[in-house]
């Protein structure tokens, strides 16, 4: 049986292309995702967005990993809190840039145990499972 269940889990994680791609459709539409095709799985509390933005999974805060090391910290992980990241830089909605260009952007969600993400350049987002420490 434990062959059977590894064999599964193994073919349905090998199936998912990249976080936020999605699985390969169901053979049939009556079956189910054993895995959320947008679901991110973290390594080492660290889920990745792309090569230059990072979330912290395994914080009690909202916190992102930048370009360069840069971090941010946002509000406690039980509060919810949209924000942008434009030009390398994190936003609140509010205080947007001139010029900001919406294309150019990826937009985060902290909401408790849930952040989801999405990244308008590639028209692909996803999200991850917050791990409290």
């Amino acid at each position: 049986m434990r062959t059977v269940i590894f064999t599964v889990l193994a073919g349905t994680l090998l199936s998912v292309l990249a976080c936020g791609q999605g699985a390969s459709a169901p053979h049939s539409k009556k079956a189910k995702y054993v895995i959320p095709p947008d679901l991110c799985l973290s390594k080492g509390g660290i889920g990745i967005i792309n090569t230059d933005l990072y979330i912290v999974v395994r914080s009690l805060k909202n916190e992102l990993i930048l370009k360069d090391g840069k971090g941010w910290t946002g509000k406690g992980a039980g509060t919810v809190e949209v924000v942008i990241v434009f030009e390398d830089r994190v936003w609140s909605l509010p205080d947007l840039p001139n010029g900001f260009d919406l294309s150019k952007s990826v937009v985060i969600s902290f909401q408790g145990d849930i952040i989801r993400f999405f990244e308008f350049d590639k028209k692909s987002g996803g999200y991850y499972e917050r791990h409290h420490p």
